[in-house]
């Protein structure tokens, strides 16, 4: 999954129809502090990462005057999450909350459909209330069920004027993430302002790695969920995987210390037939073939230097005989070019 930043995400929601607050993303102090400026009020700064509870390690804070908000960015500038640096904080107006409501769109693994969850009431903590979401019904071309809209909009005890925009906005939930083939959208919470408007003031959203090529307004370097900053042997190994258009591999770096313990045997890279066995040394390390129990045989590793390197593995799908020996026949060439060039970008990074 390739998953956006809660500013990206907004600018989604904004172009569907969503309200969502002034604002803007910062790289450094004196972006925000001029963001702020703009806002001419108190505003509230919140890192850009991919994770929940941010306000818990001091990542959601609101700033009244614009030292404050210098000090919080240049703070804030300096985190790491995880092993990801911080690079970017949202800068956004203040708002005069009434109500909170929560709102996520998925895809039902088990149903093979898209479904909404919505509750009355948004904010931490929803996940232990998840005995009180409602769960909606969608269908892939004409959205969200009416009938099951119109009760959860009706079932919250609003006025007329906003039961009818909580009703659009969960429609526009669905077009919103149907727009850019969203995985998931959540919008949490969904705030209904003392004024009388909805707005969303938080956002996550993940887009299908297979719907990213068709997508090239979002900018995504690499659609993978890595645990770490991408390594230019992985950003490399992902432009090579993504010249293979039927999606048949996959590669992902690892080290050597994962691979303690596990046979290793030479692949050839002219041939990838399970027997093959010819080494094709490089400068930096070679060509590996790794036999790790449950993936696949086929298994490839381009070793370089400080023991990094990359690894590829060829999908397995239900196939005839006669089927499966063809695609093992077609692949073999793309795999041995597909590692020709990760074994050329091994020796020119290292």
């Amino acid at each position: 999954m390739a998953r956006l930043h809660e500013y990206q995400g907004k600018a989604i929601l904004a172009a569907n129809g969503f309200k969502i607050p002034r604002g803007r993303a910062a790289s450094n102090a004196d972006e925000a502090v001029a963001a702020a400026k703009e806002l001419a009020g108190e505003v509230v700064v919140k890192i850009q990462a991919w994770t929940t509870g941010r306000a818990g390690i001091g990542g959601v804070v609101f700033a009244k005057n614009t030292d404050h908000v210098r000090a919080h960015a240049e703070r804030m500038l300096s985190m790491k999450v995880g092993q990801f640096p911080v690079e970017a904080v949202l800068v956004e107006e203040k708002i005069d909350i009434d109500r909170e409501f929560f709102l996520s769109f998925a895809i039902d693994d088990a149903a093979r459909a898209p479904m909404i969850i919505f509750a009355a009431g948004g904010g931490s903590g929803i996940e232990e209330r998840a005995a009180l979401t409602r769960r909606i019904p969608c269908d892939v071309n004409r959205g969200p069920l009416d009938s099951v809209v119109d009760e959860a909009a009706a079932s919250c005890g609003l006025s007329a004027n906003n039961a009818k925009q909580l009703n659009e906005s969960i429609r526009k939930l669905f077009a919103a993430a149907r727009s850019v083939e969203a995985r998931s959208l959540e919008i949490n919470p969904l705030v209904l302002t003392k004024s009388g408007e909805f707005v969303a003031a938080d956002c996550r959203i993940t887009i299908d790695d297979y719907a990213v090529g068709r997508h090239p307004e979002l900018k995504i370097e690499i659609a993978r969920e890595f645990d770490h900053p991408p390594t230019a042997l992985e950003q490399v190994a992902y432009a090579v995987e993504q010249n293979d258009h039927r999606g048949t591999f996959y590669f992902a770096q690892v080290y050597d210390r994962q691979l303690h313990g596990y046979e290793r045997q030479p692949i050839c890279i002219k041939s990838v037939s399970r027997g093959a066995n010819h080494f094709g040394p490089t400068r930096s390390g070679g060509l590996f073939r790794f036999r790790l129990g449950r993936c696949e045989p086929g298994t490839i590793l381009v070793r370089v230097r400080f023991g990094e390197g990359v690894l590829g593995t060829r999908s397995r799908h239900p196939r005839s005989d006669s089927s499966r020996r063809q695609h093992r026949r077609s692949s073999s060439g793309d795999l041995a070019s597909h590692v020709e060039a990760l074994a050329c970008a091994a020796r020119r990074l290292s």
